[in-house]
């Protein structure tokens, strides 16, 4: 016999002598003083107040079900102004002032903005920093100054009533005034949905398969018998005691109900594994009681964390006995890659709710969107680059083409039409037209997959990786269309290389490859990036061949990549879907950090196209193509 039952047998032993001793007083051999049942009601009503502070400070230990109804939001970048600082472009180089604060880092930032937008040396732009110079804001000058500067009175008042906001106060009036030397509009915008937070909400059920554990759910009835035993024998009331019986059975219904483990089966259909992007995918769910009462059933489907429930509920309430059955369905929209459907969650409950066992019932099942290739309307900006493949992208050789490149003496054998006939009637000298040579240029389409490239704009958008696959699906057939040989690479933690080439099956290889590799999986994971990457790549990469890069350029990682692949032979364009956001101060910083990666880069000839939220791709790449 275990602890637990000779606790409870030894209970009910004493209860049945205190009944026996209200019927017949003196009948039970404990001895009825009153300064025994003065102590005994001092330590029950201890007891009572020790169990009700348990009970405030723990509560009930229930599991709560996962809400899968909504997707994973997207994370917005600049949340911590402490890591944005940590690794602020260019500030290490600048600034040699020592310290890891806030305020250290807003002065290396301030040093680097000044320095990148403002024209200064070094030397010049901390000098500016140190005497709070470098701003009109006299909170944001004061704040990174060396020396006190004179205030006004009210702001010393501020500073005397409430240190601690006056000095967050400076802390954002510095951020605004950094963000504000980069370009960065600091205009407080509209708020977004107040519905809409970063935090995903979502609870996973904690424990292995099968484990149960008790609710504390009648943990109160306890606190609420040792009161009533307290005051009866204190007051010496038997019937406040009388009162305690019913709490008593209560806790007694709580201890001894079924314990039984249940048995459960879960089968899931999908009307439509392979459907399109944004098609809606009808899901149906069936669990099975195998064996065993189950009084109370919560079931929840596992949805992946990508998808979001359109209509209908992947959750249900259920009383099954043993092999009944419950059914339900629900709907969701379907989106580009390959999708898992976890196990269903079901939660079993004893009929007295002290008790729960956590199961995770049925198999697994994916369902795959891909979506078809729909070439950019505009024609997408390559550098400049001869090779041996005749194309649509300029170089810098003369011959057949549309665009005038040079005049050069007549050579016999040269094309009638391409003599300049004009320059014979003036002078009589007989020369060839030269236009610039169009050839084929060899491309590899690279999308930075990165969770560090999982960020959005706002939390309910498309992240920068999923827009940046969306970018490339179009570019991809495109660049194919005018004859250039294209292939696929991801910048993360999975391998993924599609060596460039031409025709319809290696179109379809691209397809399948964009929304079905692990590498570009949608849902967020870890990033497991090696350095060794950048030379791994370059081994896979042909001779002349050039790269559209697509990334968020969050972090100076990505630009030394890009430095270096420059630098080896590779010229790269980069189309950058901007996920930054301007709501708080962390996020100005954070978008004021990127721009100076994109300056950094636009300053070494990398050619930057600044893709800002919902903006098309098309105009973006119509606006690049106007400015050279």
């Amino acid at each position: 016999m275990n602890r637990r039952r000779v606790l409870v047998a030894a209970g009910f032993g004493l209860f049945a002598v205190s009944l026996a001793e209200l019927v017949r007083p003196g009948v039970s051999p404990i001895p009825g003083d009153e300064l025994l049942l003065t102590a005994v009601g001092a330590v029950a009503l201890l007891y009572a107040v020790a169990a009700a502070l348990t009970r405030r400070r723990t509560g009930p230990e229930r599991v709560e079900t996962p809400d899968v109804e909504l997707p994973e939001p997207a994370t917005v970048p600049g949340d911590d102004i402490g890591a944005v600082l940590q690794r602020f472009p260019g500030a290490e180089r600048v600034y040699a002032g020592a310290g890891t604060s806030r305020r250290n880092g807003l002065r290396r930032a301030a040093v680097a903005v000044l320095t990148r937008y403002r024209g200064l040396e070094p030397g010049a732009a901390r000098q500016q920093v140190a005497e709070g110079a470098w701003t009109d804001d006299s909170d944001a000058a004061r704040f990174l100054a060396d020396r006190r500067l004179s205030s006004s009175l009210g702001q010393r008042v501020r500073r005397f009533v409430a240190p601690d906001s006056g000095r967050e106060r400076a802390l954002d009036r510095t951020v605004d005034a950094i963000a504000a030397v980069a370009g960065v509009q600091t205009d407080e915008e509209s708020p977004g949905d107040p519905e809409t937070t970063n935090e995903t909400g979502t609870t996973h059920l904690a424990g292995k398969t099968g484990v149960r554990r008790r609710t504390r759910h009648w943990a109160g009835v306890s606190v609420v018998v040792l009161v009533c035993l307290a005051v009866g024998l204190l007051l010496e009331e038997p019937g406040v005691l009388l009162a305690g019986v019913v709490a008593v059975g209560y806790a007694a219904y709580a201890r001894v109900g079924p314990q039984t483990s249940v048995d459960l089966s879960a089968a899931r259909s999908l009307d439509d594994t392979e459907p399109d992007p944004g098609d809606d995918v009808s899901v149906t769910v069936t669990v099975t009681n195998e064996g065993g009462f189950c009084p109370d059933l919560r079931i929840v489907d596992g949805v992946p964390e990508s998808l979001a429930v359109t209509d209908g509920s992947p959750r249900r309430g259920a009383r099954l006995r043993e092999g009944e059955s419950v059914t339900f369905s629900y709907t969701v929209q379907a989106r580009q890659g390959t999708h898992e459907f976890g196990p269903t969650q079901v939660v079993a409950r004893t009929l007295s709710n002290s008790t729960e066992q956590e199961l995770a019932v049925g198999q697994e099942t994916t369902v795959t969107a891909v979506p078809p290739l729909r070439p950019v309307q505009e024609s997408v900006p390559l550098r400049r680059q001869p090779t041996q493949y005749a194309g649509r992208a300029p170089t810098d050789s003369g011959g057949e083409g549309i665009e005038f490149h040079t005049v050069r003496e007549y050579r016999p054998g040269d094309s009638m039409a391409r003599i300049d006939w004009n320059r014979r009637a003036r002078t009589g000298e007989l020369t060839t037209l030269e236009f610039r040579r169009e050839r084929a240029t060899r491309v590899v389409l690279l999308v930075d997959a990165r969770s560090t490239a999982r960020v959005g704009h706002d939390p309910g958008a498309p992240d920068a990786v999923e827009r940046s696959l969306g970018a490339t699906q179009r570019v991809f057939p495109a660049l194919l269309s005018e004859g250039h040989q294209v292939g696929i690479a991801a910048f993360g933690p999975a391998e993924c290389f599609l060596a460039p080439d031409t025709g319809t099956s290696h179109r379809q290889r691209g397809r399948d490859l964009l929304a079905t590799h692990p590498a570009f999986n949608t849902d967020p994971g870890a990033d497991g990036t090696r350095h060794t990457w950048g030379l791994r790549f370059r081994k896979q990469l042909p001779d002349n061949t050039q790269l559209v890069l697509f990334s968020p350029l969050l972090d100076p990682r990505v630009v030394r990549v890009v430095r270096t692949l420059e630098a080896h032979g590779h010229p790269v364009t980069v189309l950058s879907p901007d996920p930054t956001a301007t709501e708080t101060p962390g996020q100005r910083l954070m978008r004021a950090r990127r721009r100076l990666l994109v300056t950094d880069l636009r300053q070494t000839g990398v050619p930057v196209l600044d893709w800002p939220p919902g903006t098309p791709l098309e105009e973006t790449l119509k606006r690049e193509v106007a400015t050279r």
